[in-house]
């Protein structure tokens, strides 16, 4: 939106948007929000040669399977990143707080190379009640407000959201793990 683009154009933390949105691609099935992070990750990281495909991210057709069937949890997502090479730091929202958050989304959306992934209840943020994994590209710090590259692109364009909103969505638990969403 023409609102959009104006915070886009006054952030100063956009280190990462123009290599995220160079390897954007949407989710290709229903659970694969963080299929499709991760691939976006790793084609970010590696600009030259080929690129990975949600298809062939996995080391078995059964962990697809299982993906498939019920999305991944924090730390999944991390060790599947860490499987490709990717140093892959979690942090659970019961462990630090939003100001923790604020400054490290920032220090990362100022640094070119290494990228946020968020992990956050949906309903919070009035989008419907389903966990979801999608990259951070920019931050606004007059708005407060951070870009998420929403990965389900058929249903939800990129979004500028509150910091302290995505926090409040980060600080729900996932029914599956058991623990707080986060960040990776």
């Amino acid at each position: 939106s023409p609102a959009g683009r104006e915070l886009l154009g006054a952030s100063g933390f956009t280190a990462d948007y123009g290599s995220l949105v160079g390897a954007f691609e949407p989710q290709s099935r229903r659970a694969f929000c963080g299929v499709a992070s991760s691939v976006i990750v790793l084609n970010a990281l590696r600009s030259a040669g080929p690129r990975t495909l949600q298809s062939a991210l996995f080391p078995d057709l059964a962990s697809e399977i299982r993906v498939t069937l019920g999305g991944m949890t924090l730390a999944q997502l991390a060790e599947l990143l860490r499987a490709h090479g990717v140093d892959a730091a979690v942090f659970y929202a019961s462990d630090t707080d939003v100001d923790v958050f604020r400054a490290t989304a920032q220090e990362n959306l100022q640094t070119a190379g290494d990228f946020v992934l968020v992990n956050y209840e949906r309903a919070v943020l009035g989008q419907g009640e389903t966990g979801h994994i999608s990259p951070l590209a920019a931050y606004n710090a007059d708005a407060d407000r951070l870009l998420i590259l929403d990965v389900a692109a058929y249903k939800y364009p990129p979004v500028w959201v509150g910091t302290a909103d995505l926090w409040n969505a980060m600080n729900t638990i996932d029914s599956a793990s058991g623990t707080t969403r986060g960040y990776l």
